[in-house]
């Protein structure tokens, strides 16, 4: 028999602190730069026992030679109710956690980071600076 596959109930996922840990941005390179092209990494970290999960989210733009122009971390610590439904654990205890709940909490990450970088360069007169909207599960199918 196949086991039944958890439900994501919005309700169950608790955004429990944003922390923008790093912001640098050199504002007249990146005024003066055509195309930047826009990196974005993240790391997984997590409290089983406590139904906790934490990305780390880094967002950068640099010019074509590779200069950083722009360069933001913030961290989002979430609470899932039910944890426990979304990974599976390993011989030695490493949890496997599924796609879904990764790509809700890295969707949501992502979704206030377009919303913190936009008010940081609004402030720094870079108005309408906005990151793509991009897919959670291609981000999570990348490799390092």
């Amino acid at each position: 028999m196949e086991k039944k596959q958890p439900q994501i109930v919005a309700e169950e996922i608790h955004l429990l602190l944003v922390d923008t840990t790093e912001f640098r941005l050199n504002a007249e390179e990146f005024r003066n730069t055509e195309k930047r092209l826009l990196e974005v990494a993240h790391k997984l970290a997590y409290n089983l026992k406590d139904e906790k999960l934490k990305i780390e989210l880094a967002l950068s733009f640099k010019d074509e030679a590779g200069n950083e122009l722009l360069f933001l971390t913030t961290d989002y610590h979430f609470r899932v109710e039910k944890l426990e439904q979304f990974y599976d654990l390993k011989e030695d205890g490493t949890p496997i956690f599924k796609a879904m709940i990764l790509a809700t909490v890295l969707g949501i990450a992502l979704s206030t980071s377009r919303g913190i970088l936009l008010e940081k360069m609004n402030a720094a007169k870079l108005p309408n600076i906005i990151i793509p909207v991009v897919s959670p599960v291609k981000l999570l199918k990348q490799k390092p």
